[in-house]
């Protein structure tokens, strides 16, 4: 067994739900940007904007495989 840690930004609901509507982005798009799915652009923006306005908090995740 293999433990591995994942990076995430978590965000409040309240605070997520406006940053969807604030960078006109689909909610989709934050949730894979958030979990560190993709790597694009669009997706680093996304988590700076988390991270410095809306309350965003890196947490690790360890997952065993």
């Amino acid at each position: 067994m293999k433990a591995i840690k994942k990076k995430k930004i978590k965000v409040p609901r309240t605070n997520l739900l406006k940053m969807i509507e604030d960078l006109e982005m689909c909610q989709v798009t934050i949730y894979n940007a958030l979990a560190f799915r993709s790597n694009s652009m669009d997706s680093i923006r996304v988590r700076e904007e988390a991270m410095k306005h809306y309350g965003g908090v890196m947490t690790y995740e360890t997952i065993f495989e």
